[in-house]
């Protein structure tokens, strides 16, 4: 697996925890970006306010409430 493919599979473990999140929320600002991971298009956090789709996929910096590392 490539970087690449590392990433969109962690984002994708990622997405499923953020979609049930009580702190995604729609945005619509956001919501002009689209991302192939549907369960968080259009969505950002409401804690850091961070696009979900760009959170997701970063390694940076974890989830601000530890949902994710």
């Amino acid at each position: 697996m490539n970087k690449s493919e590392v990433t969109e599979k962690l984002a994708k473990e990622r997405a499923v925890i953020c979609s049930g999140c009580e702190h995604a929320v729609k945005s619509k600002l956001v919501g002009l970006m689209g991302d192939d991971i549907v369960e968080v298009q259009g969505y950002k956090c409401s804690v850091c306010s961070c696009p979900l789709s760009a959170k997701i996929r970063q390694s940076i910096e974890p989830c601000p409430v530890g949902k994710w590392k």
